[in-house]
């Protein structure tokens, strides 16, 4: 099955880019490939988000139903976390 591919944008400092790109030549891989290696790692084989999921990550993507806080502390209350909670 061929997956439609998007294009990914990493910021980082001119000495990170170099590093990386360092360490990808050394592994023979591509900065992309690189950087999808290490992230794969940590993905769950054989998984795909479910459709809400996918609706969310979409609708966030193109800056839809996004919700903004005027303060950390009312992002927290609004999440109904207490950030001073012990666990």
């Amino acid at each position: 099955m061929h997956q439609h591919k998007v294009r990914l944008s990493v910021d980082c400092t001119e000495n990170e880019r170099m590093w990386i790109k360092m360490l990808a030549a050394k592994e023979k891989m591509t900065i992309s490939q690189f950087l999808l290696s290490l992230a794969r790692k940590r993905m769950p084989r054989g998984r795909i988000p479910n459709k809400e999921t996918q609706k969310v990550l979409r609708e966030t993507e193109e800056g839809k139903n996004l919700e903004s806080h005027e303060s950390l502390e009312d992002f927290w209350e609004a999440m109904g976390i207490d950030p001073n909670a012990k666990d």
